[in-house]
């Protein structure tokens, strides 16, 4: 079996096989609709035909399966559960904790495979479903926390993922995480240990670089959510060297400067006690304590073309 994002060559066929399943069924129209709002779809081929297919979305650390469809000939052959382990992965890597889908009561197969991936009762809506010729059907609501307890993890990253906070294998940004009770997915994880092991001040292009050659599902927009989550927990700080890019650096324990080679973008840190005295010095002449400051020189090497001009 075969799984992959959905194209928009295959909405026709993603709505033929969701009529072959719902009665109030979604037109290729409302697919398309749907994917340009947000959502995201996955598909499960087998010989290069579609014989399912799953729609979610996420928003904050929330995520929905908006529906989850599989023909008649694929089922009971572990498609849906493919597909909603493959969802709940994308899911994770885009932020979300839990997983939330809707069920019929009376769906007892598709109950039984949410149980046994680790779905509970959230709620109940009376008479969501309704048929023509049928009786309205309630609706059970669903939730999971995420990863899901009943699938196999994600592929591997390459990293070992810490069962007990603080193992000696954390890195430094990972510690801070835990310390500031951040929930660490498994691809902010492989994040966290990139911007680690950064010697220079990465911007998010540069992260996603790195981060992807350990994790190729990771996603640019999953970069600049975490580095936005971690910045905003006061773990990293974001410079802005006039190059049109926003780079980053784990917020260091003691104060430093920055240099900036314009010709190369290289960052050079550096602390100079004559330049903290003045500017102390000068905070007081104007009837100010100083309590931070921010300092960028921007040069070029001595004896580039540049500097002769």
């Amino acid at each position: 079996m075969n799984l992959r994002d959905a194209h928009p060559g295959d909405f026709a066929e993603l709505a033929s096989l969701h009529k072959k399943c719902f009665a109030e069924a979604w037109d290729e129209r409302a697919l398309k609709d749907l994917l340009a709002s947000g959502a995201v779809a996955r598909i499960a081929e087998e010989n290069g035909r579609i014989v399912g297919f799953i729609l979610f979305r996420t928003a904050s650390d929330e995520a929905e399966i908006l529906t989850i469809a599989v023909a008649p000939e694929a089922r009971r052959a572990g498609t849906g559960r493919a597909l909603v382990a493959d969802a709940s992965r994308a899911a994770a890597g885009q932020g979300a904790a839990r997983l939330f889908l809707e069920v019929g009561v009376g769906n007892a197969a598709a109950r039984a495979l949410y149980t046994s991936l680790g779905f509970s009762q959230a709620g109940q809506r009376k008479a969501y479903y309704r048929t023509p010729g049928a009786e309205p059907e309630d609706a059970l609501v669903l939730s999971a926390a995420l990863p899901l307890s009943g699938v196999g993890k994600s592929p591997s990253s390459g990293l070992k993922s810490p069962s007990t906070p603080g193992e000696p294998d954390l890195s430094r940004i990972e510690k801070l995480c835990v310390d500031k009770g951040l929930r660490m997915t498994e691809q902010r994880r492989v994040i966290a240990r990139v911007l680690s092991d950064a010697t220079d001040h990465p911007d998010a292009e540069e992260l996603y670089r790195r981060a992807s050659t350990v994790d190729p599902h990771i996603s640019i927009a999953t970069v600049y959510r975490t580095v936005k989550l971690f910045e905003d927990a006061g773990i990293l700080e974001r410079h802005d060297f006039r190059d049109g890019r926003s780079r980053y650096e784990e917020i260091p324990e003691s104060h430093h400067d920055h240099l900036i080679d314009v010709q190369s973008g290289r960052v050079v840190e550096f602390r100079n006690e004559d330049i903290e005295k003045l500017q102390r010095l000068i905070a007081e002449e104007l009837g100010f304590e100083l309590v931070d400051h921010r300092l960028e020189l921007y040069g070029v090497p001595k004896g580039s073309k540049s500097a002769k001009r």
